[in-house]
């Protein structure tokens, strides 16, 4: 079968340069860096909008044809009479419309597909700028602030490694988590694809409610795209970091929605592509927080166990699966939600929980507070 007849096709993208800030050993520098590009593409069926979907610019009538033939709208190339791409008028330096024509009535193609369109990848603009732009239009860009230290943001890959069972007996896995500005880590969820990882944390945030209070950073297991960075604005995180690399619209749309955007994160070094601003290359109080390992038990969880009268050590902590400790955070969550009457009822709860797992785990019940050095058994 002949090949389809391909008109104006758009030339290989070769990354786009961005500034940056790197921070390495505490070290500020400034810096420019090359970021693979990112930008929408329209894929029209006789003339008839049928998907958006973001790419990399680039063999796009390749990626054309094997989208139509993976969603079983072809079966072969000869089936896609020619391939047009068009430039749309709000940016006229991106061929971002690809209209393919098959020989078959539109009406044909409609009544097929038009209950089983492809979902697209990222909202439904039609370029880059024009993307960001109506996104801004419906949320508003993020309030300043918190303060971050580097260090933090640094450690962050490490915590969230010991919350990836499935990634540590399998390898092929993507996670995201929710940390607060202390880098505890709040929740993780793990998913073959790092979009569906991100709609489970942010899942989680939605439904834990007082639990999640003090979210502030989401980390992804690989690079930051525009679609991660995306959500992460919709749910009013402003601090995206990503173990991997961001793509240019990811930069953009963080430049522009005054977040902060985090790549690279290695060791001690680190890039942040935008809003620098949130991150501190020492601490912003000066004091060595690092000190203090509790830091690494969720706030919220610290302060149930002030109200209800208890104590446990990071080695309680940390044995406990990561199922119990999301339901410890959730308990706590409704003991701050409950107030003054927090060691009532809610309180009741959170005890007893905290105690019947802590006491499975390590064979010695939470201690009481003033007595340090006592360990409760059962």
């Amino acid at each position: 079968m002949p090949s389809p007849i391909i008109v104006r096709e758009p030339a290989r993208a070769t990354g786009a340069d961005v500034e940056l800030l790197r921070i390495r050993d505490g070290a500020r520098e400034d810096a420019r860096d090359l970021v693979a590009v990112e930008e929408p593409l329209e894929i029209r069926l006789n003339g008839w909008r049928w998907t958006v979907t973001m790419r990399t610019p680039g063999d796009d009538a390749d990626l054309v044809v094997g989208l139509l033939a993976s969603e079983g709208v072809i079966m072969h190339a000869g089936e896609v009479e020619a391939l047009l791409f068009t430039r749309h008028p709000e940016e006229p330096d991106l061929a971002n419309v690809a209209d393919a024509t098959l020989g078959r009535p539109l009406a044909e193609l409609q009544a097929r597909l038009g209950r089983h369109q492809v979902l697209t990848t990222s909202s439904c603009g039609l370029c880059g700028k024009s993307t960001v732009e109506a996104l801004l239009q419906r949320r508003q860009a993020l309030p300043p602030g918190p303060v971050v230290e580097a260090a933090t943001l640094a450690a962050l890959p490490e915590r969230l490694a010991t919350a990836q069972p499935v990634f540590r007996a399998t390898g092929g896995l993507h996670a995201a988590a929710l940390f607060d500005t202390a880098g505890t880590l709040l929740a993780a969820r793990e998913d073959v694809g790092r979009h569906n990882a991100t709609d489970k944390v942010l899942g989680w945030r939605l439904r834990a409610g007082e639990a999640a209070r003090g979210a502030a950073i989401l980390l992804v297991s690989g690079r930051a795209s525009f679609e991660i960075v995306q959500k992460a604005m919709v749910a009013g995180i402003p601090i995206v970091v990503a173990v991997s690399a961001p793509s240019s619209l990811a930069v953009t749309l963080a430049r522009e929605a005054r977040m902060t955007l985090v790549g690279f994160v290695r060791g001690g070094s680190l890039n942040v592509y935008a809003g620098p601003e949130r991150v501190a290359a020492s601490r912003p109080d000066g004091d060595d927080a690092a000190a203090d390992p509790l830091e690494f038990i969720s706030r919220i969880v610290r302060d149930a166990l002030d109200r209800t009268g208890a104590k446990i050590s990071l080695r309680d902590w940390q044995a406990l699966e990561r199922g119990e400790r999301e339901r410890l955070i959730i308990l706590a969550g409704e003991v701050a939600a409950a107030g003054s009457a927090g060691t009532n009822e809610a309180g009741s709860s959170f005890a007893a929980y905290l105690r019947e797992r802590i006491l499975a785990r390590t064979g010695h019940a939470p201690r009481p507070l003033g007595d340090p050095k006592k360990k409760d058994t059962p």
